[in-house]
C-alpha cells in the first residue's frame, strides 16, 4: 500500500515537473520578446537589454535542468503527456541557452572592427546617410584610418574592388540592381558621380548597417568600391564584411 502511493507520488512530482518547466520556458520567452521589444524602441539601452538576457539565459539552463529531471520521471512512469511538455521545455530552454551564447562566441572571436571597405587606402565617403547618422546619434564615427585597414586586412584580405568590364554607367545600373535584389533600404543616388547610399536593419534587435558604393569608371570598364559600417558596436561577427561579400558576389555573377 505504501509503495503504491510513493508510486503515485513519483508520477505526480514526474509531470508536475514538465508542466512547471513549460510554463517557465514560456515566461522566458515572454521576457526575451519584451525586452528584445524595448531594445528596438530604445526604450532601454543595448548593455542593459543584454544585460537581461543574460539573466535569461542562466536561467533557461536552469529551466534546461528541471525539464531533464522531469522527462527522465515521465519517462520512467510513461507519462507520454509528461514526456511531450518535458520534451518540448527541454528543446526551447536549451535554444534560448545555445543561440545567445554561440552569437557572443562569435562576437567575441571577431576583430574589433565594424567597418569593412574595399578601397582601405580611400574608402567610399557617406553624404546623406552621414546627416541620418548624426541625426540618430550614432555611437560609431565614419572615419576609416590606419587602425581599422590593418584589421581589415588582417581579418578580411579577400575584399578588394570589383572590376566590371562595362561602362560606368551600366556598372551603376547593375550596382543598384543589386541592392535592391538583396533588399537594403536605399537612401540616395546619384548616377552622376555612381554614389548609392543605403542601409540594413537586423532582422530580430533592429541594429543599422550603411552601406555606401562608389562605381568609377577605369578605362572602358569599372571599378565598384563597396563599404558597409555599423552605426553602434565594435564588433560584429563578420557582418559587415559578409555583407560586402555579398554585393562582391551579386556583382561578379555573369
Amino acid at each position: 500500500m505504501t509503495s503504491a502511493r510513493l508510486g503515485d507520488d513519483d508520477t505526480k512530482a514526474g509531470a508536475g515537473l514538465a508542466k512547471l518547466s513549460l510554463w517557465l520556458v514560456l515566461l522566458a520567452i515572454v521576457l526575451l520578446a519584451l525586452i528584445i521589444f524595448l531594445m528596438r524602441n530604445q526604450s532601454i539601452g543595448i548593455r542593459d537589454g543584454f544585460g537581461y538576457i543574460s539573466w535569461i539565459v542562466y536561467g533557461g539552463a536552469a529551466v534546461a535542468l528541471l525539464a531533464l529531471i522531469g522527462l527522465v520521471q515521465a519517462i520512467r512512469y510513461s507519462r507520454s503527456a509528461g514526456i511531450f511538455m518535458a520534451t518540448v521545455s527541454l528543446i526551447i530552454a536549451l535554444l534560448i541557452v545555445w543561440v545567445p551564447y554561440s552569437n557572443r562566441v562569435a562576437l567575441r572571436a571577431s576583430p574589433r572592427l565594424s567597418d569593412v571597405t574595399t578601397d582601405m587606402q580611400n574608402p567610399p565617403a557617406f553624404v546623406d546617410i552621414a546627416k541620418i547618422r548624426t541625426a540618430k546619434k550614432a555611437r560609431n564615427k565614419t572615419t576609416y584610418g590606419p587602425k581599422k585597414a590593418a584589421l581589415q586586412q588582417k581579418h578580411y584580405p579577400d575584399i578588394k574592388p570589383v572590376m566590371l568590364a562595362v561602362p560606368q554607367d551600366q556598372a551603376f545600373k547593375r550596382a543598384l540592381a543589386a541592392v535592391n535584389t538583396l533588399r537594403w533600404k536605399v537612401v540616395a543616388t546619384d548616377a552622376a558621380t555612381g554614389r548609392i547610399e543605403a542601409f540594413e536593419t537586423s532582422l530580430i534587435f533592429g541594429f543599422v548597417d550603411d552601406v555606401v558604393i562608389r562605381v568609377a569608371a577605369v578605362g572602358t570598364g569599372s571599378r565598384v568600391d563597396i563599404r558597409s559600417s555599423s552605426r553602434i558596436g565594435r564588433r560584429d561577427a563578420a557582418v559587415n564584411a559578409n555583407r560586402v561579400r555579398k554585393l562582391m558576389n551579386a556583382l561578379n555573377k555573369p
